[in-house]
């Protein structure tokens, strides 16, 4: 069931295509903004990836050459009347990108980026994985651009504990949200996320993969697992992980 907040939001956007037609697209960009911003404020993720997208193409479909009836083609209401029936113009969206010159498209970038920093520096990690799947914001991009800044974790111990806090690792949905972040570490080679993420899932086969070329980051991590009562759940994992290392050291000695 829809939350009044929600239905209050979706019938705004509807309005801007009511603005559009009476004030013109420079009006209606700007009020899309502005309802982009106060969307992802309430984590309304589904709404402004719809908001995105208007706001990305809203510039080609008001060119003058642009006739009436194009304008109000079902193509255009669907971003707001229509938004499960669109999922496929995805991918168009991802071809224009934020490569584009116009002003709104800019603001469009700067919007996401902050709510990205955001949602990364508080480690709100279901909300950002809801927020990327929502309006395809290239996450590798951000994260090879923040690797030191809002993504950068202080310490392994202080993050695997804050970051296990954070996703409820019981939960089904928190696990996939976890594989999903796990799968833009690695492509970014985001050390210390991964063994953050491969920890809590468990994925020893990933651990194993770092661990066997770097020795002291092998022993720090054991020795971290080791040390803290509050990774005593980890204990099996990290005899696991020594009794493949021990068996690859014996393999290749002999």
């Amino acid at each position: 069931m829809l939350s009044t907040e929600m239905v209050l939001h979706w019938c705004a956007a509807c309005y801007i295509l009511v603005i559009a037609k009476l004030e013109g697209p420079a009006v209606s960009q700007n009020c899309a903004l502005r309802l982009l911003q106060a969307t992802l404020d309430e984590s309304l993720y589904e709404l402004a990836g719809e908001l995105v997208r208007f706001l990305l193409r809203s510039g080609r479909e008001y060119e003058p050459s642009s006739t009436e009836s194009e304008r109000d083609s079902p193509r255009f209401l669907g971003y707001f009347i229509f938004p499960s029936s669109f999922r496929k113009q995805t991918q168009d969206a991802r071809s224009s990108s934020f490569k584009e010159p116009s002003g709104h498209v800019a603001s469009v970038k700067n919007i996401l980026e902050n709510h990205a920093s955001y949602l990364m520096s508080g480690k709100e990690l279901s909300n950002l994985v809801a927020f990327v799947k929502g309006t395809q914001f290239d996450l590798v991009e951000y994260l090879q651009r923040e690797r030191y800044g809002s993504a950068r974790l202080e310490n392994f111990a202080s993050g695997l504990e804050m970051i296990g806090q954070k996703l409820h690792m019981g939960t089904l949905q928190s696990r996939l949200d976890a594989e999903f972040l796990l799968a833009h570490m690695c492509s970014v080679k985001f050390e210390e996320w991964i063994v953050v993420l491969a920890t809590l899932l468990r994925r020893s086969e990933v651990l194993y993969d770092l661990f066997r070329h770097d020795v002291r980051l092998w022993t720090a991590y054991s020795l971290t697992i080791q040390e803290h009562e509050a990774f005593v759940e980890f204990h099996d994992l990290l005899a696991e992980l020594e009794a493949k290392l021990s068996s690859t050291t014996n393999a290749e000695g002999t």
